[in-house]
C-alpha cells in the first residue's frame, strides 16, 4: 500500500535549517519581523529542522559555558 503522506522535497530539511539560521541572524540585528517570517517559512518546510538547530545551539553553548553568559 503506497504511503499517503505527501513527500517533502529532499532539500526541505536543509532549506528549513538555512531559514532558521537566517532568523537567528535577523534577531541578532534587531529584525524581529523578518525573523518571524523566516521561522514561519522554516516551520512549513520542516519543523524538525528548527528543533535540530536549537539542539545544536544548546550543545554548542554547553561546550563553551561562557557563550551563554552575559558579559
Amino acid at each position: 500500500m503506497p504511503d499517503s503522506k505527501p513527500r517533502k522535497p529532499d532539500d526541505a530539511h536543509e532549506k528549513a535549517r538555512d531559514l532558521g539560521e537566517q532568523a537567528l541572524d535577523d534577531l541578532a540585528h534587531g529584525r524581529e519581523q523578518e525573523a518571524d517570517k523566516h521561522i514561519e517559512q522554516a516551520k512549513r518546510l520542516d519543523e524538525g529542522a528548527l528543533r535540530e538547530l536549537v539542539q545544536d545551539l544548546d550543545e554548542d553553548a554547553g561546550s563553551n559555558p561562557e557563550a551563554a553568559k552575559d558579559k
